[in-house]
């Protein structure tokens, strides 16, 4: 098994958010890619742990999947709150992230 190189997976992750505030919300696009930026920058460290445990089989997707969703930092998203945005769309913005991470992290371990 090939370990992953955690720094070009977590530039992927930054253009994914960059994605999923374009793709959720064009009209706080700036403020979400602010947010989602650095929700993965808090973040990193447990990410990386994480990636490693589900490429040794120690977690499961199911498993990333709650950690992710359990992740107080992703709940923040200051920038968003700040604009004004609902908090409907800033959790359909977080649960964007939370999908488009495990999707990215999973699809290199080939899970």
């Amino acid at each position: 098994m090939s370990a992953i190189n955690f720094d070009q997976l977590f530039d992927q992750l930054k253009t994914g958010a960059e994605t999923v505030a374009h793709d959720t919300l064009k009209d706080y696009e700036t403020e979400a890619k602010q947010d989602g930026q650095q929700a993965l920058v808090n973040i990193k460290g447990n990410l990386q742990q994480w990636t490693q445990e589900l490429e040794t089989g120690s977690i499961t997707r199911e498993d990333l999947e709650d950690l992710l969703e359990e992740e107080e930092e992703l709940t923040k998203m200051i920038a968003l709150k700040q604009a004004g945005l609902a908090e409907v769309h800033i959790d359909e913005f977080r649960n964007g992230l939370i999908n488009m991470i495990v999707g990215t992290i999973t699809g290199l371990v080939k899970v």
